[in-house]
């Protein structure tokens, strides 16, 4: 009996540091572009996304691009509205997302990377004022 105890003792031990390894690993393994990016650049990240990847790196984009925008002084707004709705005919979603732009002065980026973090579903851009 006691033998089953330490050896599930050991087995749990073992679990918790192969997670704590794992998480320690995929938060290095960022790029260090995602804390630290140059002076003219700008990051954006955005997590898992109801209409998909294709979305979360536009959110992603969006963010670092408005980044950008408010160094210079530019006002940018963005927002979304998600509606949900349940029937007995099944569940729907929508989601409706704007950006609304004053700009007396055009502000032009382009992505120069990008990162997408598994372990947590998030997804980092990196964008250069051009």
């Amino acid at each position: 009996m006691q033998r089953n105890v330490k050896n599930a003792t050991l087995f749990t031990l073992g679990a918790a540091l192969t997670i704590i390894l794992t998480a320690c690993a995929s938060s290095s393994a960022r790029p260090s572009w995602i804390h630290d990016p140059n002076r003219d650049q700008a990051v954006g990240h955005c997590g898992p996304h109801a209409l998909g990847k294709y979305k979360q790196k536009e959110c992603a984009i969006t963010r670092a691009r408005i980044e950008i925008a408010r160094r210079k002084g530019v006002t940018l707004s963005n927002y979304s509205v998600m509606t949900e709705s349940a029937g007995s005919a099944g569940n729907s979603a929508q989601m409706d997302q704007k950006t609304i732009q004053e700009v007396n002065t055009k502000v032009k980026a382009r992505v120069v990377e990008t990162y997408y973090d598994s372990t947590v579903q998030e997804i980092w851009v990196l964008v250069e004022e051009e």
